[in-house]
């Protein structure tokens, strides 16, 4: 990992921030633990490692002996004067930026970030790296013309030939996804080959290139340069979904559920072991309500791995589905003992226990609710809970709050839309309930209660208007 891209990494896990890509190719950036000592020479990719001036080497040290003792102001004067002799390393105010954002100082490695585009205008990094951040936050016309301003002044840069190779790599790569995010699927295309004319060929990049291809409606090379990526994959010994899965996720995005089912039943048939292709044919289930054979495999995949989160999360959300109750609570107390602190199993806990015939149940219910808003107070799903079980508690004006304050973003989600369909009812509010019932089943999405919902509609269309 190159220096701008270990930067970026650090400063989006501080800001929380991720790139609002396609799920196919959804890019997280991980939680990264800063370092004991922020020094870069203990990297081997950074710039810095090949460094063999013992007069640097020592003057860096110093440099991050200051840092860490908070003498940020004498950091950063070591850093100027060791930059004044050497200007072909990395600017001092990139450096701080780097070891603030190693120390969670988020706000002071932007600082410092924008003050590198004063002190040191010529030079591309803070400009790059600050596209990167905005292009994640989603400001993609602020993004698009500071990558434009990063490529102009990387073009000129000459000070170090290997340093602007690994700049132009981060470009190269932030340009495609700009061309991604935008939508711009022929230009993505573009960008990719140039990557791949400079880089080299990996699986990675065929697989975004087959992505490309997909929504410009090129399906049958988009699968074929996707089938390229897997013999690759096969070569460098790398674990990824094989290409018909990988078109099954494709054609899932664009609604075609037969088409996709088909490509990933093919890839099951030449991978009839994968537990990841298991765990998409499982979803697919899902999605297209055929619950009972969505059991039989997770079951499936729990035997082989009883002590999974991902399958013990999975069979749990499935007997959720399927009212199954008390497998739902078994398997998500067992994930919430494991880890306390997953919010989303302590969701499912209390949607499982509050379902059931038990005043304690029921309490244990409203208390993990309550503790899952109090912890994300405008968290859409945990305040729908929350109205839930406050319903099942008959606290129905406590239950309407949490449920209006869940729809306030203005877009309520399926869920909800069944307990505020549940609490119409109880006010006589039979139209509405209609309305409610109908929108949720109409979207298509998957939730716990989509069963219910449709047999309660039924009841309520066999009602005298």
């Amino acid at each position: 990992m190159n220096n701008t891209n270990r930067l970026l990494t650090h400063l989006l896990a501080i800001l929380g921030v991720c790139l609002a890509l396609t799920p196919a190719f959804a890019q997280i950036s991980p939680q990264i633990a800063p370092p004991a000592s922020p020094a870069p020479m203990a990297d081997a990719t950074n710039p810095m490692a090949g460094l063999t001036n013992p007069e640097i080497l020592a003057e860096l040290e110093n440099a991050a002996t200051a840092f860490n003792a908070s003498q940020f102001d004498e950091a950063l004067e070591v850093l100027k004067a060791i930059f004044a002799k050497h200007p072909e390393l990395v600017p001092p105010r990139i450096m701080m930026a780097q070891w603030f954002a190693q120390a969670n100082l988020g706000n002071a490695a932007l600082i410092n970030l924008e003050m590198g585009t004063e002190e040191v205008p010529a030079d591309p990094e803070a400009f790059l790296i600050l596209a990167e951040i905005l292009l994640r936050q989603g400001a993609l016309t602020a993004a698009e013309a500071l990558l434009n301003l990063a490529a102009t002044k990387l073009e000129a840069y000459t000070l170090n030939p290997a340093r602007k190779e690994n700049l132009s790599r981060s470009l190269r790569r932030t340009t495609t996804d700009l061309h991604e995010v935008r939508r711009r699927w022929t230009r993505m295309e573009e960008s990719i080959d140039q990557q791949i004319t400079a880089d080299g060929r990996t699986s990675e990049l065929l697989r975004r290139k087959g992505f490309a291809l997909f929504q410009q409606t090129r399906d049958a090379e988009a699968r074929a340069i996707l089938f390229e990526a897997d013999r690759l994959a096969t070569e460098t010994s790398e674990s990824a979904l094989p290409a018909d899965a990988v078109m099954s996720q494709f054609y899932l995005l664009r609604g075609n559920r037969d088409t996709a089912r088909r490509h990933l039943e093919a890839a099951l048939t030449t991978h009839p072991n994968s537990r990841e292709m298991l765990v998409l044919l499982i979803q697919m289930n899902v999605h297209a309500d055929k619950l009972e054979e969505a059991r039989e495999l997770a079951d499936k995949l729990l035997a082989d791995d009883p002590t999974s989160p991902i399958f013990m999360r999975l069979r749990a959300d499935i007997a959720l589905y399927l009212d199954d109750f008390p497998t739902a609570e078994r398997l998500f107390e067992a994930l919430v003992l494991a880890n306390p602190l997953e919010s989303q199993n302590a969701n499912g806990l209390a949607l499982a226990l509050c379902e059931q015939d038990s005043p304690d149940k029921l309490r244990r219910a409203v208390a993990f609710a309550v503790e899952n808003v109090r912890k994300e107070q405008n968290n859409s799903e945990f305040l729908g809970t929350l109205g839930w079980v406050l319903f099942k508690a008959e606290e129905f004006d406590q239950a309407a709050d949490a449920l209006r304050q869940s729809g306030a973003s203005g877009r309520i989600a399926v869920a909800t839309a069944y307990y505020l369909a549940r609490l119409a009812i109880k006010a006589g509010q039979i139209e509405e309930a209609r309305q409610l019932l109908s929108a949720a089943i109409q979207e298509g999405t998957p939730f716990a209660k989509r069963r219910n919902a449709v047999r309660l509609l039924e009841s309520l269309e066999a009602l005298p208007r």
